[in-house]
């Protein structure tokens, strides 16, 4: 007790120490702030009943830009808190910077509108985090989506970071939901009735998965070739899975054949 007397009135008389400690413990509490925050967001967006919707890529979007905008004014008031604590008069700082960005904003109008045309990207749902588009000759997914600008990734890998204020035309291919769609070629010997069954039952697990909006469903024989039959699968999902939810229901068939001794058609060598 006695050293924290000490340290005390230590304090007390150098007060500038005392002004240090105190910024500390507010920009401490604005990271703790900002962690809740974005545990909270994560915490609300991984719930399976959120999942399920089909505005949940929407949901992330705007959750994302949330979580951005609300660390940005979290920071900012920490600042302006820490400036007053350390006697610095913030008034002339907050109107300079009115001014400063009244000023800007002729020079930034491209910025300006970037975040507009950002805006109402979002209020028209124009497209989320997952869809593909066609935006300005550039065919991907979107990664991220800001106010600012749209993250295109296509199918080479390459990413483009495009300007919201220079989107006037999109190219929505899937917006919302997206088809996952196999199909199976298989030997006519091979009884289809048997081979739907076992389909069905290889591709349950998939029908409590968050990411199936409808089905799967198995369409029976879809197609006849001069070496067998094909039979496809399908299921409606959340747009952007659809790749990883083929993939998955390819390894299952390629078990089930294994398992089957299921016959592939045999390939003919014509002369």
């Amino acid at each position: 007790m006695e050293f924290l007397d000490v340290l005390y009135q230590y304090i007390v008389e150098h007060e500038f120490l005392g002004k240090i400690i105190n910024v500390a413990v507010v920009i401490v509490f604005a990271l703790i702030l900002s962690k809740i925050m974005t545990y909270l967001i994560d915490r609300n967006l991984s719930l399976e009943e959120v999942k399920k919707k089909n505005s949940y890529m929407r949901i992330v979007t705007i959750m994302n830009l949330v979580r951005n905008i609300g660390k940005i004014v979290i920071f900012f008031l920490a600042i302006t808190i820490s400036l007053d604590i350390l006697g610095v008069n913030t008034t002339p700082i907050i109107a300079a910077f009115s001014v400063g960005s009244l000023a800007i904003s002729f020079g930034a109008q491209s910025l300006i509108k970037d975040i507009i045309n950002g805006f109402f990207i979002i209020l028209e749902d124009q497209y989320r985090v997952g869809d593909l588009v066609e935006i300005l000759d550039y065919q991907g997914y979107v990664e991220e989506f800001g106010l600012r600008s749209t993250l295109l990734r296509d199918f080479n890998g390459e990413v483009h970071i495009i300007p919201n204020g220079k989107i006037e035309i999109v190219t929505n291919k899937q917006k919302g939901r997206a088809r996952a769609k196999v199909v199976l070629s298989l030997d006519l010997e091979e009884d289809p009735r048997k081979i739907v069954d076992l389909i069905k039952t290889r591709i349950s697990f998939l029908e409590k998965d968050y990411r199936v909006l409808e089905g799967p469903s198995v369409w029976g024989v879809t197609n006849n070739t001069d070496r067998g039959y094909e039979i496809t699968i399908s299921a409606n999902v959340i747009s952007g899975e659809q790749f990883k939810v083929e993939y998955e229901i390819r390894e299952e068939m390629v078990e089930m054949f294994r398992e089957n001794n299921i016959k592939l058609p045999e390939i003919r060598v014509r002369r």
